[in-house]
């Protein structure tokens, strides 16, 4: 996945390049805390990944039955891995929306696709707290002195997830609208 930064930056006329979010502090705001959350949604991957392996060579769970407890530790890092690779999904197609916000072009069609791919990204973290506390398995945990802590929310998940849905068909309403107004001039 590449961060595509470059909107950030456009050239002038003259061939001089200049940093176009100094003109809205929010797009830069929005930039730093974005990639800062990407990194450490990064390191966090890293962490639980070690996490798992020092798990599965120390704790030893082959061997026992699925419903052994030794098999909790793996299946916790193994729901944080999933959870925290959805939520860098998500986070990058926040990144291309601000992208597209700081090209001036909020309402490209792809916007209304990275919207509702953020609703599946909440729905699917919504369901992977479901599936683990139906299994009564935590999401992450200290795990051999690792500790990872991903925290997928409560009820408003699958509200926000569906408020997502809604947004995205406002979005391409608006596309069809701009289409048409288009079309007639």
């Amino acid at each position: 996945m590449t961060l595509g930064l470059s909107f950030l930056f456009e050239r002038t006329p003259s061939g001089e390049t200049w940093c176009r979010s100094l003109q809205d502090p929010l797009l830069v705001a929005a930039v730093v805390v974005l990639v800062a959350a990407l990194i450490g949604v990064g390191v966090t991957m890293a962490a639980a990944f070690a996490g798992l392996v020092v798990t599965m060579t120390t704790a030893s769970p082959i061997g026992h039955a699925l419903s052994d407890p030794a098999w909790d530790p793996v299946a916790a890092m193994i729901f944080a891995l999933v959870a925290l690779s959805v939520i860098a999904g998500g986070i990058g197609n926040v990144l291309q929306i601000v992208a597209s916000v700081a090209a001036r072009n909020p309402f490209e069609r792809a916007n209304a696709r990275r919207i509702e791919r953020l609703g599946w990204r909440v729905a699917e973290l919504w369901a992977i707290g479901w599936i683990a506390r139906w299994l009564d398995v935590p999401v992450g945990g200290t795990i051999n002195g690792f500790d990872i802590s991903v925290d997928l929310g409560g009820g408003n998940t699958l509200a926000f997830a569906l408020v997502l849905f809604v947004l995205a068909r406002v979005f391409r309403h608006g596309n069809r609208l701009q289409d048409e107004v288009e079309g007639t001039v």
